[in-house]
C-alpha cells in the first residue's frame, strides 16, 4: 500500500475515524492509514470474531508505536439488529396497497407472512406504526394488531428479501440497547482495553447509564462511551443523552431511514451544537466519502458534506466502507484530511476566531471555593483567558498539562487557531484525547510544577519541528491530583 504523504502533527485539527475491515486490517495498511491522518480506528463488532478483533487491536497498537503517534480505538457494539426471517422463495414483490402479516412463528409457506429476529415485535406494534424494510426502500404501515399478529399495508413498493433489516421509527419497543452478544463483547473489552465503546439503539439517557454500569462491573472505568444518535427517540431526548455520555456519533445511516431524509441535515447541526455547548466530542458518520469505496476521487457533493460538517463544529468525521472494504482506503483518508484542512482554514480565518460555545442551560450561582463544583469554573475561566492571550500574542502552540483530559477538552471547544499539545501522564487519557478537535495528545511523566511541564513540552515540540526560535507558546497547567484547584498560564518565547 503506497503512502501518499505523512500528515504533519497538528496540521489538521478535525479528527478522522476509520473503520477497520478486510481492506485495512493488515499491519502495513494500518501504518499507512495512521501516516495519512487516522486518529481513531473503529472496530465494528457487527462483523468478525472476537479473535479477529483481538489480532486487529494488537496490530493497531503496534502500528501506532511504529509511527510515533497516539491513536484511539472505538469498539462499536452491534446492538439489537431486527431482521426479517427466511421468506419462502427468498424474496417477495411488495406492490402498493398489498397486505402482509407479521407473526412470531410462521404457520405455512405464504411469502406474505413475515417473521423476524425480534419475536416480540408483532405483539408490540400498534396501528399507525410505520415499518421500513431494506434500508427504507420498502415501507408499510400497521393497519391492525391484536397482540399476536400485525397486519401491514404497503405504502412504498419494492422487493423484500430474506434477512433484510427492519426499521421502526417511532415504535415504542421494549428491546434493550444491549443484547446478549453485546454483553459477551464487553467481556472481551475487560481484557482488551479500548478507549471508546459505541452504543447503538440509544433512545434515552438510561441506555447510556446501563452501559456504564456494565463497564464498571467489568473494571473498565476508564473506557468512554459514544452514544450513537440514530433513532427519533434519541433526537427527542438529545440533551439528557449528551449530559450522560462521554461522546456522541451522528449515525446518519439509520437516522436517514428512521427520519425523513430532508430532516437529517438539521438534526446533524442540532446534535453538533448540543455537543459543543456541553463540551462533548462529536463524530459525524456514514457515507461521507461513500463513492471512494470504488473510486479514487469523491463526488463534489461528498467533499461539500465533509467541509460543512467541519464548519458546523464536528470534532471528527468517520469513514466506514471507504476504509473497511474500499479499493482506496489510504486515498480516502488523505482526501478527507485535505478537505478538513481547507474547511479549517475558512473556519479560523477570522482574526477573532470562531465564537466559543455558549454554556448549556441558564447561568447558576458559582459554587463555594473548595466545593465539589469549584474546579470547573476555574477551568472555564482559565480557558477563556488563554484564548485572549493566544490571540493577542499570536501564539504558535498551546500546551496543556492535564490529569483527566478535561482542560484539553474545554480548550478544544474554543476552536483555537494554534494546535494544542495535551501532556497526559495516563496513557489511557492520552489515547482518549485522540478524538478531540485540535488536540495532539502526548504521553508524558507526571509534572511537579509548570516549569517541568514547560521544559518537557518545548523539548518535545522542537524535536518534531512544531516550533522555531521566536515562536510564542502558551502553557496551561490544568487541575492535578495534588492541586485540584490550581491552574496556571505560562507564556514562553522559544529561543
Amino acid at each position: 500500500m503506497t503512502l501518499l504523504r505523512r500528515e504533519p502533527l497538528g496540521k489538521v485539527r478535525t479528527k478522522i475515524v476509520a473503520t477497520v475491515g478486510p481492506a485495512s486490517r493488515a499491519p502495513e495498511a494500518l501504518r499507512a492509514l495512521i501516516e495519512a491522518g487516522v486518529d481513531v480506528f473503529r472496530l465494528n463488532f457487527s462483523h468478525g470474531s472476537q479473535d479477529e478483533h483481538s489480532e486487529t487491536l494488537r496490530a493497531i497498537r503496534a502500528a501506532a508505536d511504529d509511527c510515533d503517534r497516539v491513536v484511539a480505538v472505538l469498539q462499536d457494539l452491534c446492538g439489537p439488529k431486527i431482521r426479517l426471517g427466511p421468506i419462502p422463495g427468498d424474496a417477495v414483490e411488495c406492490h402498493l396497497d398489498d397486505e402482509f402479516t407479521l407473526v412470531a412463528d410462521r404457520t405455512g409457506d405464504d411469502p406474505r407472512q413475515f417473521t423476524c429476529t425480534y419475536r416480540e415485535l408483532a405483539a408490540e406494534l400498534r396501528p399507525g406504526d410505520d415499518v421500513f424494510f431494506a434500508d427504507g426502500t420498502v415501507a408499510m404501515v400497521v393497519t391492525e394488531a391484536d397482540g399476536k399478529a400485525a397486519r401491514l399495508k404497503v405504502t412504498l413498493p419494492g422487493r423484500v428479501r430474506s434477512h433484510q433489516g427492519i426499521n421502526l421509527p417511532g415504535a415504542a419497543l421494549s428491546v434493550p440497547s444491549l443484547t446478549e452478544k453485546d454483553l459477551a463483547d464487553l467481556d472481551w473489552t475487560a481484557s482488551h482495553p479500548v478507549e471508546y465503546v459505541g452504543l447503538s439503539f440509544v433512545r434515552q439517557a438510561s441506555d447510556v447509564v446501563r452501559l456504564r454500569e456494565e463497564l464498571d462491573r467489568r473494571g473498565c472505568q476508564s473506557v468512554k462511551i459514544v452514544a450513537k444518535i440514530e433513532k427519533p427517540q434519541a433526537v427527542a431526548n438529545l440533551d439528557a443523552i449528551v449530559a450522560e455520555t462521554d461522546a456522541v456519533m451522528v449515525a446518519r445511516g439509520d437516522l436517514g431511514v428512521e427520519l425523513d431524509v430532508a430532516k437529517v441535515p438539521a438534526v446533524q447541526k442540532r446534535v453538533i451544537a448540543a455537543c459543543r455547548r456541553a463540551r462533548v466530542p462529536v463524530i459525524t458518520a456514514t457515507q461521507m466519502l461513500n463513492s471512494m469505496e470504488t473510486s479514487s476521487r469523491p463526488t463534489r457533493a461528498e467533499a461539500t458534506d465533509v467541509f460543512n460538517a467541519v464548519l458546523d463544529g464536528t470534532d471528527a468525521v468517520m469513514l466506514s466502507g471507504e476504509t473497511a472494504i474500499g479499493a482506496y482506503p489510504v486515498e480516502a483518508v488523505h482526501t478527507m484530511s485535505r478537505i478538513c484542512a481547507e474547511a479549517e482554514a475558512l473556519l479560523l480565518s477570522d482574526p477573532a476566531g470562531p465564537a466559543p460555545p455558549e454554556p448549556a442551560g441558564p447561568s447558576l450561582p458559582g459554587p463555594a471555593p473548595g466545593g465539589a463544583g469549584w474546579v470547573q469554573p476555574i477551568t472555564e475561566g482559565v480557558v477563556e483567558a488563554v484564548k485572549t492571550v493566544t490571540r493577542r500574542i499570536g501564539a504558535t502552540l498551546v500546551v496543556v498539562a492535564t490529569h483527566s483530559g478535561r482542560t484539553a477538552l474545554v480548550l478544544s471547544k474554543q476552536r483555537y487557531a494554534p494546535p494544542t499539545l495535551a501532556l497526559a501522564s495516563d496513557p489511557a487519557v492520552a489515547r482518549s484525547l485522540a478524538l478531540t478537535w485540535g488536540v495532539t495528545p502526548v504521553p508524558a511523566p507526571p509534572f511537579a510544577d509548570g516549569e517541568a511541564a514547560r521544559a518537557f513540552a518545548l523539548d518535545w515540540a522542537r524535536s518534531r519541528g512544531l516550533v522555531a526560535p521566536g515562536d510564542s507558546v502558551v502553557v496551561v497547567m490544568g487541575t492535578m491530583p495534588k492541586h485540584p484547584s490550581h491552574n496556571a498560564i505560562i507564556v514562553e518565547v522559544v529561543e
